[in-house]
Protein backbone atom coordinates (compact mmCIF):
# COMPACT_ATOMS: atom_id res chain seq x y z
CA UNK A 1 0.00 0.00 0.00
CA UNK A 2 1.28 3.54 -0.87
CA UNK A 3 0.66 6.13 1.35
CA UNK A 4 0.24 9.90 1.07
CA UNK A 5 2.95 10.57 2.92
CA UNK A 6 4.92 8.18 1.04
CA UNK A 7 4.03 9.40 -2.29
CA UNK A 8 5.20 12.42 -1.70
CA UNK A 9 8.58 11.59 -0.74
CA UNK A 10 8.68 9.67 -3.83
CA UNK A 11 7.56 13.05 -5.97
CA UNK A 12 10.46 14.77 -4.12
CA UNK A 13 12.96 12.29 -4.64
CA UNK A 14 11.87 12.24 -9.14
CA UNK A 15 11.24 15.86 -9.12
CA UNK A 16 13.91 17.21 -6.49
CA UNK A 17 17.09 14.45 -6.44
CA UNK A 18 16.93 13.58 -10.17
CA UNK A 19 18.56 15.45 -13.07
CA UNK A 20 15.31 14.77 -15.09
CA UNK A 21 13.11 16.35 -12.58
CA UNK A 22 12.19 18.86 -14.65
CA UNK A 23 10.80 16.22 -17.67
CA UNK A 24 9.60 13.90 -14.99
CA UNK A 25 7.23 17.14 -13.62
CA UNK A 26 6.41 18.46 -17.12
CA UNK A 27 5.28 14.77 -18.21
CA UNK A 28 3.39 14.61 -15.16
CA UNK A 29 1.65 17.82 -15.42
CA UNK A 30 0.50 16.53 -18.63
CA UNK A 31 -0.31 12.83 -17.78
CA UNK A 32 -2.84 14.75 -14.79
CA UNK A 33 -4.83 16.04 -17.25
CA UNK A 34 -5.09 12.58 -19.61
CA UNK A 35 -3.59 9.57 -20.93
CA UNK A 36 -0.39 9.76 -23.15
CA UNK A 37 1.58 6.98 -24.67
CA UNK A 38 5.46 7.97 -24.80
CA UNK A 39 5.21 9.09 -28.56
CA UNK A 40 2.48 11.43 -28.26
CA UNK A 41 4.14 12.56 -25.08
CA UNK A 42 7.67 12.66 -26.71
CA UNK A 43 5.77 15.22 -29.53
CA UNK A 44 3.67 17.46 -27.14
CA UNK A 45 7.22 18.12 -25.14
CA UNK A 46 9.72 17.68 -27.83
CA UNK A 47 11.80 15.23 -26.13
CA UNK A 48 13.00 12.29 -27.52
CA UNK A 49 10.96 8.71 -27.67
CA UNK A 50 13.86 7.12 -25.71
CA UNK A 51 13.85 9.74 -22.83
CA UNK A 52 9.93 9.61 -22.69
CA UNK A 53 9.87 5.99 -22.34
CA UNK A 54 12.74 6.28 -19.22
CA UNK A 55 10.60 8.71 -17.54
CA UNK A 56 7.50 6.46 -18.06
CA UNK A 57 9.50 3.49 -16.48
CA UNK A 58 11.12 5.17 -13.42
CA UNK A 59 7.34 6.68 -12.72
CA UNK A 60 5.94 3.23 -13.15
CA UNK A 61 8.74 1.74 -10.90
CA UNK A 62 7.28 4.17 -8.26
CA UNK A 63 3.79 3.58 -8.67
CA UNK A 64 3.55 7.37 -9.97
CA UNK A 65 1.55 6.00 -13.29
CA UNK A 66 0.10 3.15 -14.25
CA UNK A 67 -0.11 1.15 -17.60
CA UNK A 68 -3.20 0.90 -19.41
CA UNK A 69 -3.32 -1.58 -22.80
CA UNK A 70 -5.80 0.32 -25.59
CA UNK A 71 -6.17 -1.41 -28.95
CA UNK A 72 -2.18 -1.72 -29.86
CA UNK A 73 -1.14 1.04 -27.55
CA UNK A 74 0.29 1.05 -23.85
CA UNK A 75 -0.96 4.28 -22.63
CA UNK A 76 0.04 5.87 -19.54
CA UNK A 77 -2.50 7.37 -16.61
CA UNK A 78 -1.94 9.02 -13.28
CA UNK A 79 -2.18 6.63 -10.60
CA UNK A 80 -4.63 6.96 -7.53
CA UNK A 81 -1.89 7.55 -5.46
CA UNK A 82 -0.11 10.51 -7.70
CA UNK A 83 -4.27 11.55 -7.73
CA UNK A 84 -4.28 11.64 -4.10
CA UNK A 85 -0.95 13.68 -3.86
CA UNK A 86 -1.78 15.88 -6.90
CA UNK A 87 -1.83 19.74 -4.98
CA UNK A 88 1.62 18.25 -3.37
CA UNK A 89 2.92 17.88 -7.08
CA UNK A 90 2.35 21.29 -7.99
CA UNK A 91 3.99 22.79 -4.46
CA UNK A 92 6.78 20.01 -5.15
CA UNK A 93 6.61 21.19 -8.87
CA UNK A 94 7.55 25.17 -7.87
CA UNK A 95 10.61 24.04 -6.41
CA UNK A 96 12.32 22.68 -9.12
Amino acid sequence: MVTKNNTTRILEMILLQRKGGKTSARIIEQILKRPYNSNQISKLLKISYNTASRHFQIMLKYKIVEKKEISYATYYIASEALLNVEDEFYRIKELI
